[in-house]
C-alpha cells in the first residue's frame, strides 16, 4: 500500500509502497482510512524541526498522519466495545502504560507517549493499526471523512475549557487555522456574546469564516486593522485564544483582555514570547497553556459535530488523493489552505 513516510533524520517526507499492517493484536483494531488531515506538526516533521528530532529520530521510519478517521475492518482479541464496520476517529496520544504518571492513572501526563503518526505508524496510508481504547465511535450523523477533524477540534474545545468558557462571554481568537476556526465555531455554539477572529495574511481562511456567518474578521496585514481591533475590543474580551503559534501574538492578545481575562495558548511557537508583565499584574490577567487534550474534549467535540456536522464541514478546504500527498504538503506550506485532507485512493 502507499504511505507517506518520514524515513530519514533530515528534511523531507517520502511517498512509498510498503506492506499492509499485520492482523490486529490483542486490544488493537485495523482501520481502513477514510481521511487524514495534515497539520502544522506534519509540516514541522517535513522540515525536521529541532523539537521533533530528539524523540522522533529513534522511531524512523514512520508513516505520518495523526488526524485520522476510518472504518474498522478487523478487530483483535479482548475487544467488546467496537466491531467491524464501526466508523471511528483516533486519538493519537497513546500512553506508554508504564511510566509513573500512567501507573497513577494520569495518562494525559504520560512521559513516554507513543504518538500515532510520530512514533507509531499513522493514517497517511490505506490501513492503520490503533489501540481500541483510543478509538472513538463517530455519531451516525457524521460522514467518516469529517472524523478527521475531531482530533484538531479537541484542541479547540480544550482551549475553551481551559479558559473557563461559558455563555455570554466575549471571545477573541488569534489564528484562523483549523484550531482557531474550531474554537470560534464551538464558542458560538456555546453562546458566546461575541466572537472575533484575527489573522495575518490569512485572506482565504478568514473568507471561510465569513462564509459560515462570522462578521468580526480582522486581517492585521490590512491598513487600519489594528485600529479596528482596538475599536471592536472596546472594554475588552473575557477570553483570548492563541491559535496562531506566533510569539508576538501573546502580548497583543493580553492587550485586548478585560481585567480578570484569560489567555489560553494553544499554538506551538518555536520562539520565546515577550509581553507586558505589568499589564498582567495590574489587570490580574491569566495565561494558561493548552496541551494534551483530555477525554472530556473528545466527548464535547463528538457531541457538537454529531448535532451539527454541517457547521464544521467548511473547515475542510482541500481533499487530495494519497498519491498526490506531496502536493498536499506543498499546499499546506503555502498557507493557502484551511484544512487539507489526504484521501486514500
Amino acid at each position: 500500500m502507499l504511505a507517506l513516510r518520514k524515513t530519514k533524520p533530515f528534511p523531507g517526507i517520502e511517498l512509498l509502497d510498503i506492506p499492509e499492517p499485520p492482523p490486529p493484536g490483542r486490544g488493537e483494531v485495523l482501520i481502513e482510512i477514510a481521511a487524514t488531515g495534515l497539520c502544522g506538526t506534519d509540516l514541522h516533521i517535513d522540515e525536521w524541526a529541532p523539537m521533533y528530532q530528539s524523540f522522533m529520530g529513534k522511531a524512523l521510519p514512520v508513516t505520518i498522519g495523526h488526524e485520522t478517521a476510518g472504518h474498522i475492518v478487523k478487530v483483535g482479541a479482548e475487544i467488546a466495545t467496537l466491531k467491524e464496520g464501526d466508523a471511528v476517529a483516533v486519538n493519537p496520544a497513546v500512553a506508554c502504560g508504564t511510566c509513573a504518571s500512567c501507573m497513577a492513572g494520569i495518562t494525559d501526563d504520560c512521559r513516554n507517549r507513543q504518538a500515532i503518526g510520530l512514533i507509531r505508524d499513522g493514517g497517511c496510508a490505506r490501513y492503520m493499526l490503533a489501540p481500541a481504547d483510543y478509538c472513538y465511535r463517530l455519531p451516525s450523523s457524521m460522514p467518516a471523512e469529517l472524523g478527521a477533524l475531531v482530533e484538531p477540534l479537541t484542541t479547540s474545545a480544550h482551549a475553551l475549557a481551559t479558559a473557563d468558557m461559558t455563555a455570554g462571554k466575549r471571545v477573541i481568537v488569534f489564528g484562523p487555522g483549523p484550531i482557531g476556526q474550531g474554537a470560534a465555531i464551538l464558542a458560538r455554539q456555546m453562546g458566546a456574546a461575541d466572537v472575533v477572529i484575527v489573522g495575518m495574511h490569512d485572506e482565504s481562511r478568514l473568507a471561510t469564516l465569513g462564509q459560515i456567518g462570522f462578521t468580526h474578521l480582522i486581517d492585521l496585514a490590512e491598513a487600519g486593522a489594528s485600529q479596528r481591533l482596538t475599536e471592536i475590543a472596546a472594554d475588552g474580551f473575557d477570553i483570548a485564544i492563541e491559535a496562531a503559534g506566533a510569539p508576538a501574538v501573546v502580548d497583543q492578545a493580553l492587550s485586548v483582555l478585560k481585567p480578570w481575562g484569560i489567555l489560553a495558548v494553544a499554538g506551538m511557537p518555536e520562539g520565546d514570547a515577550s509581553f507586558n508583565i505589568l499589564r498582567v499584574v495590574r489587570n490580574r490577567l491569566q495565561i494558561r497553556g493548552v496541551s494534551r487534550t483530555p477525554k472530556s474534549a473528545w466527548t464535547i467535540v463528538l457531541d457538537a459535530m454529531g448535532k451539527e456536522p454541517e457547521a464544521f464541514a467548511p473547515i475542510i478546504s482541500h481533499r487530495i488523493a494519497l498519491q498526490d500527498a506531496t502536493h498536499a504538503l506543498e499546499l499546506c506550506h503555502s498557507r493557502q489552505a484551511s484544512k487539507v485532507l489526504v484521501i486514500p485512493g
